[in-house]
């Protein structure tokens, strides 16, 4: 038995159709001109909704869409139809919603950082900023010299030249009277002497501490390689450090110092710094330490050293291996380009620092520390740069400076709230943005006893039983690498609404296409044709 199959709809067949209903139309109704008896509004708005039911009848039939062509089909029951078109309705409503999700969530993390590579290379990462100071915070050889060169006014005791150097020191939970600290003043005043000059005299040299320099297999001069700087923890010495505007080296060298920060190309304590320490324990003065030796700062090469530096501690008679395992994060060209309200993060360049050559998070929160110092006191303390806008703190202020000494310890400047208050924060604290592009340096120590019998065939260190060892180098030649990239561009954002059209509607471009050929090119193309 044969069936004859039905065509549920035939492009020509209802052209035909709708011209042959016009033409009679006309023939039954000729057409009247009656220039006082215009259309009405009504008739106009009946026909465009028909020519837009017909249209959307048609688009229906014959578009890609799921579930539309069963809304007009005539071979299933209305309510069948109504089930398609209730169908329909809630796709389209959850695509949409799906869609705004999806677009609220690339506008609440607009960026992401993922994992580039874990083989880059590191010599493409600069080598960090080594820090080193001394547990010892005044040489008592330059003490005791100093003692005999200073004059004391009338009617005090000497015995005061000793509280006023151990006033360099600045204690964190010690207060010192009033009457104290004028007595300090008039001292100062009457050698011609400020409490930055005289922490500046009684702190050990770098050359008398730094005993020995190698640097990749080189052996190289100490003052060359190492600089004095002013830091929490005093009169330091520092390698490859790039953070002031300026430096400390010898004007006789000043032309061999790089403009940029050292990098190596290998792994293996070989080929990084080594350095033997000399903590010159008879040297030792005024410390808060129980031990002899130094503490170790390992940190990024433009970044302030402070406590959130790596930090190591080396001590006498002892070898000491410092592997670094570097990461690496940089920003592409699109995180740039976004606005700043978008990315929370700014680049070296982007904001000018106080005392500081490049912008990053830490140095932007200990210059932010600076400036609630400054607020407290009236005055810079004496530890931090300053480049002639600040007055520096005198020994009047000592106690204010001690008090402001204690806003460093904390991890969000004076923000001494629970972390549940912490939480609610909706800026970052001091308007310090995070980094785009930043270098951190995990490391790991090793300390053994230190073999003796390296200086048996070395005349200059007969009396190094107390010298230290130390070693600092990249652990591997390769690296981790982070990128911090757009959540979504337009070519992701693109893909990401079509697939949840696609899997929800079968949306396409196509299908956008159709609905504005339907609703526009196609009467046209009847109109035209029909003429």
């Amino acid at each position: 038995m044969a069936f004859k199959k039905r065509r549920i709809f035939d492009l020509h067949q209802v052209q035909a159709q709708q011209m042959a209903t016009a033409a009679s139309h006309s023939r039954s109704h000729p057409i009247q001109h009656h220039s006082h008896n215009p259309i009405r509004p009504q008739h106009g708005f009946r026909q465009i909704g028909e020519w837009f039911t017909e249209n959307m009848r048609n688009y229906c039939q014959t578009t890609s869409l799921h579930g539309f062509n069963y809304i007009t089909r005539q071979d299933i029951s209305r309510h069948e139809r109504w089930f398609w078109l209730l169908v329909v309705i809630l796709a389209i409503i959850t695509s949409i919603v799906l869609v705004v999700v999806s677009w609220y969530w690339s506008q609440e993390t607009p960026t992401v950082t993922v994992i580039e590579s874990s083989h880059f290379p590191t010599w493409n990462i600069p080598f960090p900023a080594v820090t080193i100071c001394n547990f010892n915070k005044i040489s008592k050889t330059k003490a005791l010299s100093l003692l005999d060169q200073m004059k004391v006014p009338v009617g005090v005791n000497r015995s005061e030249l000793h509280n006023l150097f151990n006033l360099t020191l600045l204690p964190v939970d010690t207060m010192i009277s009033n009457d104290s600290l004028q007595i300090y003043d008039r001292i100062l005043n009457l050698n011609n002497l400020t409490l930055t000059r005289l922490t500046q005299q009684l702190s050990p040299d770098c050359i008398d501490m730094i005993s020995s320099c190698i640097w990749k297999g080189i052996n190289t001069r100490c003052d060359s390689l190492f600089q004095r700087i002013d830091t929490m923890e005093g009169q330091c010495c520092t390698f490859n450090y790039f953070g002031g505007i300026s430096n400390n080296f010898p004007e006789k060298i000043a032309y061999q110092v790089p403009k940029r920060p050292y990098r190596v190309t290998g792994c293996g304590y070989p080929t990084g710094l080594s350095v033997l320490l000399n903590p010159m324990i008879s040297d030792y003065y005024g410390t808060f330490f129980s031990g002899y030796g130094f503490r170790l700062l390992l940190h990024d090469a433009y970044n302030f050293p402070d406590e959130n530096s790596e930090t190591k501690v080396v001590t006498t008679t002892r070898e000491s291996f410092v592997r670094i395992n570097p990461e690496s994060t940089y920003a592409t060209n699109d995180i740039r380009r976004m606005d700043l309200s978008l990315r929370n993060c700014l680049f070296g360049g982007e904001r000018t620092m106080h005392g500081l050559r490049r912008y990053s998070f830490i140095n932007c929160m200990f210059e932010c520390r600076v400036r609630m110092a400054v607020d407290l006191c009236g005055c810079l303390p004496p530890y931090v740069y300053n480049n002639g806008s600040y007055k520096v703190c005198g020994v009047l202020l000592t106690n204010c400076i001690i008090a402001s000494k204690r806003i460093f310890s904390h991890a969000l400047a004076n923000l001494n709230f629970s972390l549940s208050i912490v939480r609610e924060t909706d800026s970052f604290p001091c308007g310090c943005l995070p980094d785009c592009q930043s270098n951190h340096y995990v490391s790991e120590s090793t300390t053994g006893r230190l073999d003796m019998s390296y200086f048996a065939n070395r005349p200059s260190f007969n009396n190094a039983t107390d010298r230290i060892l130390l070693h600092v180098f990249f652990s591997d030649l390769m690296s981790t690498r982070y990128r911090t990239d757009i959540f979504q561009n337009w070519l992701s954002a693109l893909a990401s609404f079509g697939g949840l059209l696609g899997l929800i509607m079968g949306f396409s471009i196509v299908t956008a296409f159709e609905f504005v050929y339907f609703l526009t090119f196609r009467p046209v193309f009847n109109y035209i044709n029909r003429d």
